[in-house]
């Protein structure tokens, strides 16, 4: 299982929501560089930047630290903001290794066999929002017009096998991850490959999603606030 350390990023700032919600954040420390440092150090492989500032505004805003980040030696996956073709194409030119798109796919039927006809498979992972049963779209503040499970069964028709899936009702509350929502998704696509984010908080959390067989997850408050030592997860984690 991949392990990939998540920075949210705004106004330059390292920050952590609480389900995405803006009145509830976190300020943290230290620079997206000497953070991103830290995840080296640690061992980590990839970096997950989260584009805050560019999901609220609908357009990429930090694309300049990736970058930074490659310096370090670490792979970039990139995502916020990224509503259109073009964004996608910037992000991939300023250095990522892959972008994650939502909002783009969950209201455009047609976008995700664009994308991964113009850039490839590889490089696009598909993000799947997960509230309240429905998939959140423009930075979680309203609802795709198809079912989670009707978004993932069409991405698959389109070529995709990866998916990035947050359980926003787990996000930024420590509340562990969700394996039942994983449970089912496997259920639904026994050859897809998952991307488990939200709630992660803690190393029994992360052993639980290897055992089911998840192809990745994304931490992020644990690693800031104490809850999960990213050098012994990734002595102790295998990678993909």
């Amino acid at each position: 299982m991949e392990i990939y350390p998540a920075m949210d990023l705004y106004e330059g700032r390292v920050i952590r929501l609480a389900q995405g919600d803006f009145s509830k954040i976190s300020r943290y420390e230290g620079t997206p560089e000497q953070t991103a440092r830290s995840f080296a150090e640690a061992g980590a492989r990839w970096i997950h930047l989260i584009d805050l500032e560019g999901a609220k505004k609908g357009k990429p805003c930090h694309l300049p630290l990736i970058l930074e980040m490659k310096a370090l030696g670490l792979s970039v996956q990139y995502g916020g903001g990224l509503r259109s073709a073009l964004s996608v194409e910037e992000a991939l030119q300023a250095g990522a290794d892959r972008v994650y798109v939502g909002s783009l796919l969950g209201k455009d039927p047609t976008a995700g066999e664009s994308l991964r006809s113009r850039f490839g498979g590889e490089r696009i992972i598909p993000a799947v929002d997960i509230r309240n049963g429905a998939a959140a779209v423009n930075g979680w503040q309203s609802e795709a017009l198809r079912s989670p499970e009707e978004l993932l069964l069409a991405l698959t028709d389109q070529g995709y096998s990866r998916f990035l899936v947050t359980a926003v009702s787990r996000d930024g509350m420590g509340q562990g991850a969700d394996l039942e929502l994983y449970r089912r998704l496997a259920a639904l696509l026994p050859k897809g490959e998952f991307i488990a984010a939200g709630g992660i908080s803690s190393p029994a959390d992360l052993k639980n999603l290897e055992r089911e067989g998840l192809w990745g997850a994304v931490i992020g408050k644990a690693l800031y606030e104490g809850g999960i030592s990213l050098s012994e997860i990734m002595k102790e984690v295998r990678p993909c």
